[in-house]
Formats: structure tokens, sequence, C-alpha cells
């Protein structure tokens, strides 16, 4: 017998020639296949159950359906089953992202406006970067906070530095940051009268770059 094949047995073979099919495989694995095919196999098998007896006739498959006519019920339940509720699952987390990206994006001045005139100066510095990018102390507490907050990002996993005690590493804003400065010159004014106030204390960490 071999597993996954069409095997022939002939104290299975009747006079009108049938021939028994047998389908060796472990039902956890039937649960693991992609999406995509358990698409299809809903398909086939619901088209095998609820097509015409005369299209199955066609198809030389009218004494499939009827000998095996509950297993394929069952995968088609299964299958069918398995589809829905991850495309229930899919559309929910979609619909889940799209509000909390809308929500995050609504409220974005006024997370902005409470950050501290030292994190308001590094946000502005990097704005009015061409690019939007800038070294920056990896071990300062200020980037730190900005990254976990998702202000800034790592513009790379990884970059040369010379120094493990004082190193530095290219961070950019976030485009949600960019876009709200963009769209709110007040904002931006906001940010420009910290990094007057700060600027000193900024120029100070960039000069211990080097």
């Amino acid at each position: 017998m071999w597993h996954g094949y069409i095997w022939y047995n002939k104290s299975h073979i009747r006079d009108r020639g049938d021939v028994c099919l047998n389908f060796d495989f472990k039902i956890i694995d039937f649960f693991k296949l992609p999406t995509k095919i358990m698409c299809a196999i809903s398909i086939a098998t619901g088209l095998v159950l609820f097509l015409p007896d005369s299209f199955i006739q066609k198809m030389y498959m009218i004494d499939f359906r009827n000998k095996y006519g509950f297993t394929i019920g069952l995968i088609f339940l299964i299958s069918i089953s398995i589809v829905t509720i991850t495309i229930v699952v899919t559309l929910y987390k979609f619909f889940c992202n799209k509000h909390f990206w809308k929500k995050f994006k609504d409220t974005a001045k006024e997370r902005l406006l409470k950050l501290d005139d030292y994190q308001k100066t590094i946000v502005y510095v990097l704005y009015k970067e061409d690019n939007h990018t800038e070294e920056l102390h990896i071990h300062d507490g200020a980037v730190r906070w900005l990254k976990q907050n998702m202000v800034i990002t790592e513009t790379t996993n990884q970059y040369m530095v010379s120094d493990l005690n004082n190193a530095v590493f290219p961070f950019m804003l976030n485009p949600w940051v960019v876009e709200a400065m963009q769209n709110d010159e007040e904002l931006v004014n906001e940010f420009a009268k910290a990094y007057k106030k700060m600027e000193s204390k900024y120029n100070k960490m960039i000069s211990n770059r080097y």
C-alpha cells in the first residue's frame, strides 16, 4: 500500500471494474494546509456535491460521489468553516488595525505636544533634515523613549561604531510625525521654540560624538 496514492487491491475490484481509493493522511496535517489550498479544497468538494448529476456524469465522477459522498461532505464542511473563520479573523484584524492607525493619527498632535523640550528638539532637528535622518546616541534616554513610542526608528539594523560607550546610530522620523508637522505650522513653531531653548544641550550631545 502506498500512502496518499491510489492503490489497487484485487479483493476490492468488482465485476464492474470499480477501484477502491485509499487516502491515508493524518487529520492534523489537513488543518495545517495553507488558506489558498483550503479554499481550493472547499470549492472542489462543493462542486462535486452540488453540481447537477448530468454534469458530474460527464466528468465520470457520479460513482465517486455516490460512494464517498459522506467523506466529501465532511471535508467540504470542515474546509469551508476554516476558510470562513480565516476570512472573518483577517477582516477583523484589518479593520481593527485601520481603526488603531486612524485614532493614532488623530491624536498625533496631542501626543507630540506632550513631549518635553529636549525630545521636541531631537524631533525638530530630524524634521529639518532633508531626509529626516540624523545620527543619535543610542544610550540617550530621550532617544530610547522616542523610539519606544514610535516617534523615531532606526534606518538600519547594522552600523559601525568606534566607541560602544558613546555609540551613535542613524535614526529617522516615522512618517506619521512628518505628516503631522507638515500639515500643522503651529506644531512646527512649537518645536522650533523648544529647539531654541535646548539648542546648547543638543549641540553638546552632538559634539560628544567626535
